[in-house]
């Protein structure tokens, strides 16, 4: 069992292993942590690198929510099936994240927080609501660097 004061030196350095050898990303970070734990008894664990949702991706993620609620109302689809007030809400980026990716995610990965995801489950979320919105016949692309700029 670990102990909490031995989870305070616990540290993530993203590498590749080429011929044998460890090849950090940040080279100095890694040397200071080497220096760090100079003389000292230490654990290694070599994992695979899960790359969480990056800056630019969460950006993207809400343009993507600001685009389908667009089209949702343009195509005539508003909230009422998910409240069912029976009033016309139209759709908003928060009630896309809301109502229908968040729900998604929360049955697909058990998390609430986009922060906590990877990549590829954003990519597999996205696919189930674009899914359901084809269904309807709504589709957007998630937004991408090169779809933005026509590349």
């Amino acid at each position: 069992m670990i102990k909490p004061q031995e989870m305070i030196n616990k540290i993530n350095h993203k590498c590749k292993i080429v011929d044998g050898k460890i090849l950090p990303s940040d080279i100095g970070r890694f040397k200071n942590d080497l220096e760090r734990f100079n003389g000292k008894e230490v654990g290694i664990t070599i994992d695979s690198w899960k790359k969480f949702r990056s800056d630019k991706q969460n950006n993207s993620l809400w343009l993507y929510f600001t685009l389908l609620a667009t089209e949702l109302n343009l195509a005539g689809y508003d909230m009422r099936k998910l409240i069912e007030h029976g009033v016309e809400i139209s759709w908003t980026k928060d009630t896309i994240a809301d109502y229908l990716w968040k729900p998604i995610q929360k049955e697909m990965f058990k998390t609430n927080s986009t922060t906590k995801l990877t990549t590829e489950q954003i990519n597999q979320i996205y696919d189930e609501v674009n899914r359901i919105t084809s269904q309807k016949g709504v589709s957007v692309a998630f937004p991408s660097i090169e779809e933005l700029f026509g590349e």
